[in-house]
């Protein structure tokens, strides 16, 4: 538990300290600030301090941890061996299989691969939740509290394609539609389900605002009433289209807590801000939340929903806080209340769940306890 614990305090320590730059005839000197003004807490080194220990666990960890790595590890010595045609054998996912004989050509160390894949799959994250720097350990503590954490110590393809969606976003947010449309193509590469990457661009520029509710809410119900059927119908067309790999029969899974927590995120975010403050970013995070809701809303039915979702949930920690920032003025008190509720319940809910996790050692994904590799 220790390392998780590192993981989520350590970067507090950060939380005043800021790494500054001036210009003196046209050199630039580096330096750290420490202190509690407003220009310092809002550049802290907290996240980056974050992220960075982030790859270092992910990159040192034993492939015991996460459901898939030790079949990677396997994956990986095969393909070092291989022929390069072998790369394409597959179809679907072939930018990971190249991955795996690049990499195999520098090292045949799979630690070193984790390496690899942790700063590929990381420093895109960190590059998005690092843009805005306030509310710091409210990202922090969302992110960790998100599915997508622990897929990060488990699927190494997808959390690859995740990563390459969140460059896509960057050209989305700057209306480089050939850019965004190749670094798409770029995660698709990675694993076959970033295909809703494509919905990046679409969603981010179109105006849902409060006027629209009458549509959205009705919406939301009836997708969620009649999830199975409609579930049904939307996997035979993917099964067709892209393959068997999409094949998928209902079950009960029990997926709720997430909904409503997602429900209740869409219900914050749309009754705290003021339209008028939103910049172009906030509404087009706001619109990759109602999608969330929408793939969550098939998380009951099948899991499948939830991989789909994971590359517009790992957006829900960059949102909120600018719901919080964004509010109106007579909820100003309410929006101080709602980020100091949230870091506190996240934070004892992070801490209970990865304890009992740790002393059960029964952990989604079999993320916790973390075991290093030299164990």
């Amino acid at each position: 538990m220790i390392p998780y614990l590192i993981l989520l305090f350590v970067p507090l320590l950060f939380g005043c300290v800021a790494c500054t730059v001036t210009v003196q005839e046209r050199n630039r000197k580096w330096f750290l600030s420490v202190g509690t003004s407003k220009r310092i807490l809002n550049s802290s080194l907290m996240l980056p301090v974050f992220f960075s220990l982030l790859i270092v666990l992910l990159s040192v960890r034993h492939i015991s941890i996460g459901n898939d790595t030790y079949n990677y590890a396997e994956f990986f010595a095969r393909y070092i061996r291989a022929d390069f045609s072998e790369v394409f054998k597959y179809g679907s996912d072939f930018l990971y299989w190249l991955l795996n004989w690049l990499v195999g050509k520098v090292t045949q160390n799979f630690q070193w691969f984790l390496t690899i894949v942790a700063l590929l799959s990381v420093i895109p994250v960190a590059k998005v939740y690092c843009d805005d720097r306030e509310y710091g350990f409210l990202k922090i503590i969302l992110f960790v509290n998100m599915s997508t954490f622990v897929m990060l110590f488990s699927g190494l393809r997808q959390v690859l394609a995740m990563a390459m969606g969140l460059v896509a976003y960057e050209f989305v947010r700057k209306k480089k539609f050939w850019w965004f449309l190749i670094f798409a193509t770029v995660a698709l590469g990675f694993h076959h389900s970033a295909f809703v990457v494509y919905l990046f661009y679409p969603l981010y520029h179109v105006s849902f605002k409060k006027k629209h509710l009458w549509f959205i809410v009705p919406g939301l119900l009836l997708v969620f009433i009649f999830n199975k059927p409609i579930f049904t119908w939307a996997t035979s067309i993917l099964n067709s289209v892209l393959g068997e790999k999409y094949a998928a029969t209902i079950e009960n899974t029990g997926a709720y807590t997430m909904l409503i927590l997602f429900a209740l995120f869409l219900v914050l975010a749309y009754v705290l801000p003021d339209e008028k403050k939103m910049d172009r970013e906030t509404i087009g995070l706001r619109n990759f939340l109602i999608m969330a809701v929408i793939l969550q809303c098939f998380a009951p039915v099948h899991t499948l929903a939830m991989r789909l979702n994971y590359y517009f949930v790992i957006f829900i920690p960059v949102l909120i806080p600018k719901i919080l920032k964004n509010t109106k003025s007579n909820y100003k008190e309410v929006a101080w209340l709602a980020s100091i509720v949230l870091t506190a319940f996240f934070t004892v809910y992070y801490l209970y769940t990865t304890y009992v996790s740790c002393k059960t050692g029964i952990s989604s994904l079999n993320t916790y306890p973390y075991v290093p590799f030299w164990k």
